[in-house]
């Protein structure tokens, strides 16, 4: 889990400009009757735009091949994250906005 982490925070860090923000909030939630501590990751990047959201968890995909480029990455990092998480029993959300910036939520199952 801890790589899954990583991954968010590099994440947010590199498409937060300076001066932007990133806030990280831990909080226990429900979800189908089940008790899941939930950790969330918000930024004030860059953003991404709706049609895009689908995909970001798919192997090899960049949302915009020229940025990913630049910044680095094989477009593995969250698939991977995504697959980490399910195999503790969790599941794993985004919501953004272009210009705005974005937020990952992992749920990871309370015992």
């Amino acid at each position: 889990m801890t790589q899954v982490f990583y991954n968010l925070m590099v994440n947010a860090i590199r498409y937060t400009s300076s001066g932007g923000r990133i806030s990280i909030r831990i909080t226990d939630s429900s979800h189908d009757e089940s008790r899941f501590a939930s950790v969330s990751i918000t930024d004030t990047g860059v953003g991404i735009a709706e049609e895009q959201l689908p995909f970001l968890f798919d192997r090899f995909y960049r949302v915009e091949e020229s940025r990913s480029r630049h910044t680095g990455g094989m477009g593995l990092g969250l698939a991977i994250a995504k697959e980490f998480v399910e195999a503790h029993r969790g599941f794993i959300s985004v919501q953004s906005d272009v210009g705005r910036g974005t937020q990952f939520t992992v749920y990871l199952p309370c015992a």
